[in-house]
């Protein structure tokens, strides 16, 4: 009798425990699936950084370490540091410093300017609609018609010059553009003037997304503009600031202005982009170019010297908590 008591609950319990096997195949079926479908996602991704940037890459990597007959060689490193340490003219040591400049003027005043702008355009301000094709212009018409308006603006023979007269001041004969003392402020000028566009859109499609129920609430409580701006917007859209500002650290590098069509980097105005047009390409009436291995050395050391840069600046980014909605 008691064997047979124990025989059924055997049964029972076995009864009870295959639907919980059951149930453990589903969900392993199911994380097979997800790893299956997550592979093949990932898989064009990870092809594509293999064929065009790993073997891309390797192959500049190798250039650093060899001359023009592909002997090994430090030549290329001993030749990048000397003109790091030259002051002048179009070289390594001028454009890192003037590279530095159009970062800072971009995460200083682009960034904060453009968040400025789109709150304003999001606050519908009179005229908003005008303001914002005005603000997108420069973006839309080409870089060649912008820099003409602006070289005809700033030119010893126009407006700005008359209006400086008129005012009793003075600027330099030969022309601001052509001057090595401000030739590098116009060209950043010109980059804040034409450079919210792009940021401007982010930052207001971000602001859109923001719930009206809570800036109506904090309306009632009697919050202002400018805690509206720092205590409700800026929390709500941090994620999209964050991404921005890290897309902007991955750049420092290749922070720049239309260099060519001003100066062509003349008057201590080249920037890293440029040296590196100018080493591989090389300037008209002035070398031919193609110095492959001092540019391959370059990249090393700006690589070693601005990822770890990077990578502290989005762990500290990310240690400000986000907040969901």
């Amino acid at each position: 009798m008691n064997a047979a008591i124990e025989g059924a609950d055997v049964l029972t319990g076995g009864e009870e425990q295959k639907p919980q096997r059951q149930k453990r195949f589903m969900q392993n079926g199911k994380k097979r699936g997800e790893l299956i479908f997550l592979s093949c996602m990932l898989a064009l991704p990870v092809l594509q950084w293999i064929i065009f940037w790993l073997y891309v890459n390797v192959q500049s990597i190798a250039l650093a370490f060899q001359d023009v007959h592909g002997v090994f060689t430090w030549n290329n490193f001993v030749q990048f540091w000397e003109e790091m340490q030259a002051t002048t003219g179009k070289t390594i040591g001028v454009a890192v410093k003037n590279t530095l400049i159009y970062f800072g003027v971009g995460v200083g005043i682009q960034l904060p300017g453009a968040l400025i702008i789109a709150y304003f355009l999001y606050k519908k301000i009179w005229f908003n609609r005008v303001f914002r094709v005005l603000f997108y212009l420069p973006a839309i018409i080409s870089g060649v018609v912008m820099v003409a308006a602006y070289r005809s603006i700033v030119d010893p023979n126009g407006p700005l010059y008359e209006l400086v007269g008129i005012l009793g001041g003075h600027f330099p004969p030969e022309g601001l553009l052509a001057n090595g003392d401000t030739a590098t402020l116009m060209i950043v000028l010109f980059v804040i003037w034409t450079g919210f566009g792009g940021n401007m859109l982010l930052f207001g499609g971000a602001m859109s997304r923001v719930p009206i129920d809570v800036l109506e609430a904090a309306r009632l409580e009697g919050c202002g503009p400018f805690r509206e701006l720092v205590q409700i917007i800026l929390p709500l859209i941090w994620p999209t600031i964050c991404t921005m500002l890290i897309f902007t650290f991955t750049g420092i590098v290749n922070s720049s202005g239309p260099i060519l069509l001003f100066t062509n980097g003349d008057y201590e105005t080249t920037t890293i982009n440029f040296w590196i047009f100018l080493k591989v390409y090389g300037q008209q009436g002035a070398g031919a170019g193609g110095e492959y291995g001092i540019v391959s050395a370059a990249g090393l050391f700006f690589t070693l010297i601005t990822v770890p840069v990077i990578l502290l600046v989005r762990w500290a980014l990310e240690k400000v908590p986000s907040v969901e909605y």
